[in-house]
């Protein structure tokens, strides 16, 4: 049997649906380089993440790395924890990380991860 667990994380001013609820969502969309992300992440205003976390096989580049607030990793962390929970049952899984943005920025508006395999 085949079982898909979904989660989305938006911010708030790009409509709605959450599985974390935020007023007012930060709006970085004037952050339209690498560069200006990697300043936000090193003035404590971002937080980095990895679609695939590093735990689970996923290397330390840019195609895997995101810079977000800091509550949409803790949002992910849960999402990992839950996704190693699976895994130590001997499931079968595989993992999606879809991140979605506005205009020319570097920040995701919206990530959509996605569990699916052996229930």
């Amino acid at each position: 049997m085949k079982k898909v667990i979904r989660t989305d994380y938006q911010n708030k001013y790009d409509q709605n649906s959450y599985s974390q609820e935020v007023e007012n969502g930060p709006d970085f969309s004037n952050i339209d380089s690498i560069d200006k992300a990697v300043a936000l992440y090193e003035k404590g205003v971002l937080s980095k993440i990895y679609m695939m976390p590093l735990e689970f096989g996923g290397e330390d580049i840019p195609a895997n790395t995101l810079y977000v607030p800091e509550f949409v990793q803790e949002f992910k962390e849960g999402f990992d924890r839950m996704v190693e929970k699976l895994l130590e049952e001997g499931k079968r899984i595989s993992l999606d990380a879809n991140p979605e943005y506005k205009g020319k920025s570097f920040i995701p508006s919206k990530l959509t991860l996605e569990v699916s395999g052996e229930a």
